[in-house]
C-alpha cells in the first residue's frame, strides 16, 4: 500500500459513517423543511460544503444552506434563519456579513447558514448567495477518483498548518482544494503546479479574471470573474504550500498529513534559550475579548501592527515578535535587541535659512527636555533631548490609548491590559507561544 492510500484509509469517512451521516442529513433537512412549512415560508433548504461535494474528511461539519426568494427583505432573511437555527442544540449565533448559527444536530456539528436563492453569481446579494453554484461547479467537473485527491490535498493543507480560509489561519479554504485539484487532475499534480508560482500568480479555470486582483495568489472563482478564491491567502502562507510541496515532493513522509504536536518548553528551558539569544522579551497581554475569530484575529493583527510601528517610531529595534489568544487572553510577544535605549535622542530640525527655524529655535531653547543645543549640523537645526522612555514596557503602559488596536481590543485594554518586562515575561501560561516564536520548525520537521 502506498504512503497515500494508507493516508486516505485514514482520512476516508467510513462506510458505517457515511451511513450515520446521510441519515442525520435526511432528518435535518425534513426539520427544515418541516418549519419552513410551518410558518409559510418559501425557500429551500440544501447541503452544501464538502459534504454535498463528496470531498469530506472523516468527522466532518455539515452546512446546510437554506435559500430564501430574492425578494425577501435582508431584515426577514436573517430572522428566519436565526429561527431555523433553533433546531441545533447548543446553538451559537455567528456573525460574517449577515447572522448565522452553528450547533450541534444528533452529534454533528453543523451551520445553518440563510442566503437567497440565485441563478448566476452576478445576482448576489450576500457573499454565501454563490455558494449552490460553487457545489454546481465542483459536482459538475469532478472525474472519477478526484475527490479522494481533493481530501489528500485538504488533509495535506490541515497537516503543515495551511487549511482554512479563516482570519485566523489565512490559508487555503476547501473550496480553494476542490479547485486546484480540478485544475492540475490530482495532488500531486497540485503540489507540482505549485513549483512554479510566485507572487501574484493568476490560475483560471473556466472564466478569465474581471478585474485585477492584489492579492499573492489568484484563483479566479468559475463562477464570479470578480472574485479570487485564493484572497484569504497570506503571502507567508502562500510560500509555505510551495516549500512544504517541494520538501514533500522530495521525501514524501506522513509526517506532513499528521505532524508531531508542538511540545511546550518549559520555563526553566525558555530562560535558558532567551539567555542563549540575548534578547529582551515583553509580554504585553489584555483580556480577549468574547467575539468569534473572525472579528478577533484581524483586531489582533491590527494591535500588533500598531505596537511595532510605535517601537520603531521611538527608536526601539525588534528583533522578532508574535500575538496569540492564550486561555482568556490575548497576549503580544516581542523580543528586542537591546533592553534600553540611550536617555540622550538626537533630534533633527529644519534646515537653517527657512521661515519655521525659529519655532525650532523658541521651542528647544531652554526646554526642560533639552540636553544639548539647539546647533547646527550640515545645514540644519539639531538638538539633543531627553528620550521620554527607555524601555519598551513604560512606552506600551504610557502611550497605549493613542494606538489603533480595534475596537474591541481598546475596550478590553482600558481594565485589563499588563505589560511583563525581562524574565517576567516568560510566564508558564504563555510557554507555548514563546515556544513558537522561538521554534522555527515546520510541522512536518519537529
Amino acid at each position: 500500500m502506498s504512503l497515500e492510500d494508507a493516508i486516505l484509509a485514514r482520512i476516508r469517512p467510513t462506510p458505517e459513517e457515511e451511513t450515520t451521516l446521510e441519515a442525520m442529513v435526511h432528518d435535518l433537512l425534513a426539520a427544515v423543511q418541516a418549519v419552513l412549512r410551518d410558518r409559510g415560508w418559501e425557500a429551500k433548504p440544501f447541503v452544501s460544503g464538502s459534504v454535498a461535494k463528496g470531498t469530506h474528511l472523516t468527522g466532518a461539519d455539515v452546512d446546510l444552506f437554506v435559500a430564501f426568494p430574492a425578494d425577501l427583505p435582508r431584515e426577514d432573511l436573517e430572522k428566519r434563519g436565526l429561527a431555523l437555527g433553533e433546531l441545533l442544540e447548543r446553538g451559537v449565533h455567528m456573525y460574517a456579513e449577515h447572522p448565522y448559527t452553528r450547533g450541534f444536530y444528533r452529534g454533528f456539528q453543523v451551520e445553518i447558514v440563510p442566503c437567497y436563492r440565485i441563478t448566476d453569481a452576478s445576482q448576489r446579494m450576500t457573499a454565501v448567495d454563490r455558494t449552490p453554484l460553487h457545489v454546481d461547479y465542483v459536482l459538475g467537473h469532478l472525474n472519477g477518483g478526484q475527490g479522494d485527491q481533493i481530501r489528500l490535498l485538504k488533509s495535506w493543507s490541515e497537516g503543515i498548518g495551511l487549511y482554512g480560509a479563516e482570519a485566523k489561519i489565512r490559508g487555503f479554504s476547501g473550496y480553494l482544494c476542490e479547485l486546484l485539484v480540478l485544475k492540475y487532475g490530482s495532488f500531486r499534480g497540485v503540489l507540482e503546479a505549485s513549483q512554479g508560482w510566485r507572487r501574484g500568480v493568476v490560475i483560471e479555470l473556466d472564466r478569465v479574471a474581471a478585474r485585477k486582483f492584489d492579492e499573492p495568489l489568484v484563483l479566479v472563482d468559475p463562477v464570479d470573474g470578480n472574485r479570487n478564491v485564493a484572497s484569504a491567502v497570506s503571502l507567508d502562507q502562500m510560500a509555505t504550500f510551495v516549500h512544504a510541496a517541494r520538501e514533500y515532493l522530495r521525501e514524501a513522509r506522513e509526517a506532513f498529513f499528521f505532524p508531531k504536536p508542538l511540545k511546550p518548553l518549559s520555563v526553566a528551558r525558555l530562560r535558558a534559550r532567551a539567555k542563549r539569544r540575548g534578547g529582551v522579551l515583553l509580554a504585553v497581554s489584555l483580556r480577549a475579548p468574547q467575539i468569534t475569530d473572525d472579528v478577533l484575529y484581524p483586531q489582533l493583527r491590527k494591535g500588533h501592527r500598531a505596537l511595532l510601528e510605535r517601537f520603531e517610531r521611538e527608536g526601539f529595534a525588534v528583533h522578532d515578535s508574535r500575538f496569540d489568544v492564550v486561555g482568556r487572553e490575548a497576549i503580544f510577544l516581542f523580543e528586542f535587541r537591546t533592553a534600553l535605549l540611550p536617555r540622550v535622542l538626537r533630534h533633527e530640525g529644519p534646515p537653517v535659512w527657512v521661515k519655521n527655524a525659529k519655532e525650532f529655535l523658541e521651542k528647544w531653547q531652554g526646554n526642560p527636555r533639552t540636553l544639548a543645543g539647539p546647533f547646527i549640523v550640515g545645514d540644519r537645526w539639531t538638538v539633543d533631548v531627553a528620550r521620554e522612555f527607555v524601555d519598551a514596557a513604560s512606552l506600551v503602559k504610557a502611550s497605549w490609548r493613542s494606538l489603533s488596536l480595534g475596537k474591541d481590543l481598546e475596550k478590553s485594554a482600558r481594565s485589563s491590559l499588563r505589560a511583563y518586562a525581562g524574565p517576567a515575561a516568560l510566564r508558564s501560561a504563555y510557554a507555548e507561544a514563546w515556544t513558537r516564536l522561538f521554534d522555527k520548525r515546520f510541522p512536518w520537521e519537529r
